[in-house]
């Protein structure tokens, strides 16, 4: 069997309403859908996700189009069972020349993006040629469901403290008992006055996290998590930037009760073994969309099941399920719950895993068990190969 086809669709959803982070206001959100076709006939499905794809309109698609014309080289005549191969052909291709095609220096977190959809497509295939779901293929599920976060309380303009609680209110009607929490767009101070508003309005028995999305320096972050502390808090999540990330982290980690979650801006497995290795986390998140792909959570699980270190997953619960029932330390993953929020989620596949009473249920059909609803593709989607 080898791979004959690859299709690649590039989706953006306007949202109706703008939505803040502490460092970006969200206003669409997009998704790279892989298509490959076997000369068995058989499809693979595969998603990518990157910074890129804030960018609107040709600006954020031009990058995803211009690395997927160069890696489709390596694919195409590929036995699917191959991952592993295709795996390290592509990540060579981030520094040196590969089989005639020139290195793509430039462009590394597009690079990934494309081999993460690649990925995930080519373990759907397998799934689907051996006739079963795909944690199966990953050592087998250790757990028939998943908790599930959900992420929430963005900031909005004209919010008022009822919307708040509103808001929360509404995750707990669905069955979370996980919040995730967007802070740092704020002082630490009416960070903290709003979080303990979310507190009390759910009760102690609710775990809430919080994310910072980098938006904290050293000192900020320092700060806000001695406001935190009182609210019974489950993780703080990227309190702040990359560039010295490791010596922050190391810092707070040894300042606050708090415990530390990071990882989902990591874009190869090097750098989440970094953070699970220098002891810089309590909690590992990995997103297999943007950082490789399953290939890559085999490698990162492996290490944190090492250092008894719990996985978390970030994006795309319904192909994260698979991977963290069959990863020993791996425990929740993030769910969404609006579909002003998340469109795509509700509206891309004829069916998805479903979340009952906060949990996601381990799907049982062959790949990762999904289909492409084509309207979606049309009414969201730009083919790009």
């Amino acid at each position: 069997m080898r791979i004959t086809k690859l299709e690649t669709y590039f989706l953006t959803a306007r949202l109706p309403k703008p939505m803040r982070a502490s460092t970006a206001t969200i206003s669409q959100v997009s998704e790279v859908i892989v298509r490959l076709t076997t000369d068995s006939g058989l499809t693979g499905i595969g998603q990518g996700h990157g910074p890129f794809l804030l960018v609107d309109g040709p600006a954020g698609l031009k990058p995803v189009n211009e690395v997927m014309q160069k890696v489709s080289l390596l694919v195409l005549g590929q036995d699917p069972f191959n991952t592993e191969l295709v795996w390290q052909d592509l990540l060579a291709l981030t520094h040196a020349t590969v089989r005639g095609i020139p290195a793509i220096t430039g462009q590394k977190r597009p690079l990934m993006t494309a081999m993460s959809a690649i990925d995930l497509a080519l373990w759907d295939i397998k799934g689907k040629t051996v006739e079963r779901p795909v944690h199966a293929l990953l050592g087998g599920a250790l757990r028939d469901k998943v908790p599930a976060y959900v992420t929430g309380f963005y900031y909005r303009d004209g919010e008022r403290p009822d919307d708040v609680v509103r808001e929360a209110a509404s995750y707990m009607a669905q069955g979370y008992r996980y919040l995730k929490v967007k802070v740092g767009g704020l002082t630490p101070e009416a960070d903290a006055e709003r979080v303990g508003l979310i507190r009390r309005t759910v009760g102690d028995d609710v775990a809430i996290m919080l994310d910072a999305n980098q938006g904290w320096d050293l000192a900020t972050a320092l700060r806000a998590a001695q406001l935190f502390e009182r609210h019974n808090i489950y993780w703080l999540e990227d309190p702040m930037p990359w560039y010295d990330e490791r010596h922050a982290l190391q810092r707070l980690k040894a300042a606050t009760a708090i415990p530390i979650a990071a990882g989902e801006g990591e874009y190869t497995p090097f750098g989440l073994r970094t953070l699970v290795v220098e002891g810089l986390v309590d909690y590992l998140i990995v997103d297999a969309t943007w950082a490789g792909g399953l290939t890559t959570w085999q490698k990162v699980s492996a290490v944190a099941e090492l250092h008894h270190i719990p996985l978390a997953a970030h994006h795309d619960p319904q192909v994260h399920v698979h991977a963290l029932a069959a990863s020993p330390t791996g425990f929740i993953l993030e769910s969404f719950a609006d579909p002003d929020r998340d469109p795509l989620w509700f509206e891309l596949f004829d069916e998805r895993p479903e979340i009952v009473d906060g949990y996601m249920s381990v799907p049982q059909a062959p790949g990762f068990g999904l289909e492409l609803r084509e309207a979606t593709l049309e009414k969201y989607g730009v083919k790009i190969g």
